[in-house]
């Protein structure tokens, strides 16, 4: 019972966690106290140096390790395979923060949530699994959710912040599918994570000379609450929150991992009522019921082929 109880518990901190990132994401741009890069790049570091911390603390291991990638062949395919996963990481950190520009706490969250789990179905299905009819049928209903989520309503999401959430949910399902590709004994999931924040920042450097190459310093702009909200999201609820999960997720079984993660929306969604005063509709809710009912009847069903 002691176990269970502390499973539930720190399963209930990681996915708190994951839409605490939302609310925060949402707060600090909506709120105008900071623009979507920096928000972005305060995210990785802290995020980064929070994981160099745990590294430390739980590995008991040199952390220069974790600035060195893979040195057996750093070259062509090699080298791009090494940088895959901070590539992805860093997409999907810029692909979530731009779109919290134009999209509330709850609707961003399922929108991300819905098209990690819808890619990383796909991703599957590509490498050679063959849906059941049932799970046909809730991928059918969830990208019908989806539609009707976009129908024009006045409530409707901003389809550029549609486009950029989306893109930042299939990079993170993409970074997931290669996470479950670490070997225990060589990487531990938190030498990997920690390796991919560091090695993300390069890319979020780029973005950030090409903003300044393209519009100057205009665009940027940083108010102390800005920066206390994007290191909240980069320390807390990323770092330590995957931190978290990693631990969780070698105990749950994977589907109900995979399941449990749709209540991330639900969380946002009341966040963002509790903390920003946000409205929810009705075609949110059914546009929520559809979509993550259509996942959960596909993961429910693998599960039992499991």
């Amino acid at each position: 019972m002691k176990l269970n109880l502390r499973l539930f518990f720190l399963s209930s901190l990681a996915l708190i966690a994951f839409a605490g990132n939302s609310l925060l994401c949402r707060w600090a741009l909506a709120g105008q106290q900071i623009d979507a890069l920096s928000f972005t790049l305060i995210r990785l570091m802290s995020g980064a140096i929070t994981l160099l911390f745990l590294y430390w603390v739980f590995e008991a291991k040199p952390v220069r390790a974790l600035f060195k990638l893979n040195h057996q062949a750093l070259t062509g395919m090699s080298r791009l395979k090494n940088l895959s996963g901070p590539f992805w990481l860093f997409i999907y950190a810029a692909g979530f923060s731009y779109a919290y520009l134009s999209l509330e706490t709850g609707i961003g969250a399922l929108i991300l949530f819905a098209a990690v789990q819808i890619s990383m179905i796909g991703l599957n299905i590509i490498k050679g699994d063959r849906p059941s009819l049932v799970q046909w049928v809730g991928i059918l209903i969830s990208f019908s959710g989806f539609i009707y989520l976009l129908l024009p309503t006045l409530s409707s999401p901003s389809l550029v912040g549609f486009i950029l959430m989306t893109a930042a949910g299939v990079a993170w399902g993409v970074y997931s599918l290669e996470a479950k590709q670490v070997n225990p004994e060589k990487d531990s999931a938190l030498t990997k994570t920690a390796r991919n924040f560091i090695w993300s920042l390069p890319f979020a450097l780029v973005l950030l000379f090409l903003s300044l190459l393209l519009s100057g310093t205009d665009s940027f702009f940083i108010e102390n609450k800005g920066i206390y909200l994007a290191l909240t999201s980069g320390a807390l609820t990323s770092g330590v929150g995957y931190a978290i999960w990693y631990q969780v997720v070698k105990v749950l079984n994977a589907t109900l991992a995979s399941v449990s993660q749709l209540l991330v929306p639900v969380i946002a969604t009341a966040m963002g009522v509790a903390f920003l005063g946000e409205a929810i509709e009705l075609n949110f809710i059914v546009a929520t019921l559809m979509v993550l009912g259509g996942v959960m009847l596909v993961l429910l069903q693998k599960g039992k082929q499991a």
